[in-house]
């Protein structure tokens, strides 16, 4: 998944500084862990009165076997074995808390790493839910291999301290007090067990998962090369991205279709693609370092007046320049922007009678880019930007534009013969 795709979630809070956004997918394993917690683990947790859900297997088995033999229903065949279920309606509803509240305990993961980044002077794109959890996308690389270390390490911290204080709750005030009540128990013991394999499974050395970037930090103090070093963990995530599409290719092919086989493919084909492109970025930055957007600049650039008829602007520009957008300019200062997809959006009979100006599109600052900006995030802008080129701008007057396919070219060449000259 894109880093620029994770960029176009739903902005739902601001914390620290820090905009917290959902993505679409993210409704979609908030659905299927909600089913699950209420069809499976909490029916089984409410069988031991709010205990671990596996202590109650055993009891489920028996249910159903009891089920079988009498053709009685579930809650008959619990009643008759001294068995208390809960009413389903609250499955549904605990099962919600507990979905809503394990994207709480990400989000605490994230933000740790955040602010820790932000101590250590790497700057916070934003924090993103979706379909694998979380991600913290931050805006740049750590200078120290230290600084690398504590980034890393911030996230697994804090799941640890989730997961103890929800443990202390559920044995403290549940187990030995008697405080809370079996729902409750249930929840906490689920926060508890959540939390912890959230930070086992993020210590695992496989970039770029937690574990992976401590080992980056290690390879990089002992090397004294982050490039190398990225290369060496990035080859690790993939190794345990393997591993993980393996299992889940071994369990289908032993019992069959799973949902649980299917979904070890999927984590396992996203850790590979992520940890190969973590490495691609590391690329990108070494062919790009020191280059502004000066050495891709184009200043012959085509602009139309704004007082043209879009009549005009067709006939002139689109067919003859055959370019799909173009800088609006009036008296030297970039009015903004006009596309071909917002002049199709206009009557063809009135186009004799519309100004460039009526079609033209205002070009958010973000949108813009200086001549001395670094060339490493005028690519990430670009990528994500709709449309092929970006407009340069020094002092409100339009100097250039940089365009993908320049600064894909030079990307190119400068991998492929390094970052001489």
């Amino acid at each position: 998944m894109a880093a620029g795709s994770l960029a176009s979630g739903l902005p739902i809070a601001r914390i620290f500084g820090i905009t917290v956004r959902i993505h679409v997918t993210w409704l979609v394993i908030f659905l299927l862990l909600t089913f699950s917690l209420a069809t499976f683990l909490l029916p089984l947790s409410s069988m031991v009165d709010g205990g671990p859900w596996w202590q109650g297997r055993d009891i489920s088995v028996q249910i159903t076997r009891y089920m079988h033999a009498y053709d009685v229903s579930e809650e008959v065949a619990a009643h008759r074995l001294g068995v208390a279920l809960w009413p389903r309606w609250q499955y549904w509803v605990l099962g919600a808390i507990g979905s809503l509240g394990l994207f709480v305990c990400v989000l605490a993961h994230e933000l740790s790493h955040s602010v820790v980044a932000m101590q250590v002077g790497i700057p916070v794109e934003g924090i993103t839910l979706f379909i694998f959890g979380g991600m913290a996308r931050i805006g740049g690389e750590a200078k120290e291999p230290g600084d690398e270390f504590k980034v890393a390490a911030a996230g697994p911290l804090m799941s640890l301290a989730l997961g103890v204080g929800a443990g202390l709750v559920y044995y403290g005030a549940g187990e030995w007090l008697g405080w809370l009540s079996p729902q409750a128990q249930a929840l906490m013991h689920y926060f508890m067990f959540i939390n912890l394999v959230l930070m086992a499974f993020n210590l695992v050395p496989g970039f770029p998962l937690d574990g992976g970037r401590l080992l980056r930090a290690m390879l990089w103090k002992l090397l004294g090369d982050f490039r190398q070093a990225t290369y060496v963990a990035s080859w690790f995530g993939r190794g345990v991205a393997g591993l993980l599409i393996a299992v889940g290719v071994l369990e289908f092919l032993l019992i069959g279709f799973d949902l649980g086989a299917l979904w070890w493919v999927i984590i396992g084909m996203f850790l590979w693609q992520a940890a190969k492109g973590s490495y691609q970025q590391v690329q990108l930055r070494d062919a790009l370092a020191g280059l502004t957007v000066r050495d891709v600049l184009e200043t012959d650039v085509t602009t139309v007046s704004p007082d043209l008829t879009v009549e005009e602007l067709v006939r002139d520009y689109f067919y003859r320049r055959r370019r799909r957008s173009f800088p609006v300019v009036e008296n030297g200062d970039l009015v903004g922007l006009v596309r071909l997809k917002d002049v199709r959006a206009l009557p063809q009979r009135d186009w004799p009678v519309y100004r460039v100006r009526d079609a033209t599109r205002r070009v958010d600052p973000s949108a813009m880019v200086g001549p001395d900006d670094d060339l490493e995030t005028v690519f990430h802008k670009l990528m994500q930007a709709d449309g092929t080129h970006l407009p340069v701008v020094e002092n409100g007057r339009l100097v250039g534009v940089v365009t993908r396919h320049d600064l894909m070219n030079l990307l190119e060449i400068r991998t492929d013969l390094g970052p001489g000259g």
